[in-house]
């Protein structure tokens, strides 16, 4: 399997784990969210605590994975609505800044042009 499709594959199973905590905290109400969150901030202090200093812990490598992978997906996403944006006509950040620099170019020149005929 290619790294593409590993990417695809991760970058949906995260989409549905949230998709289903979403639905449990839509059903369960904040209270389920917050406990998720003080379990969450436990477990990290409680490894910072016994974290032999110069080692690497499982939830750093955990952190670190999932941080490579939210910002290939945040990527891909990007690439995804760029190009969906082209298709349909809009115009892209890059696209106003290079129109904005053609724009300042001909401003110079002109009031070059401007400066050589007044006498």
């Amino acid at each position: 399997m290619s790294t593409s499709d590993d990417i695809k594959r991760n970058s949906h199973n995260i989409w549905l784990a949230g998709l289903g905590a979403f639905a449990s905290i839509d059903q369960t109400g904040q209270a389920a969210f917050d406990q998720l969150v003080e379990k969450g901030q436990r477990l990290e202090t409680e490894n910072a605590a016994e974290k032999p200093s110069g080692a690497d812990s499982k939830l750093d490598e955990l952190k670190m994975k999932a941080n490579q992978t939210m910002d290939r997906i945040e990527r891909s996403f990007d690439l995804r609505v760029s190009s969906t944006l082209n298709r349909l006509g809009i115009t892209s950040k890059a696209d106003v800044d290079a129109l904005n620099a053609r724009i300042n170019e001909l401003n110079a020149l002109v009031a070059q042009l401007r400066a050589e005929l007044e006498p």
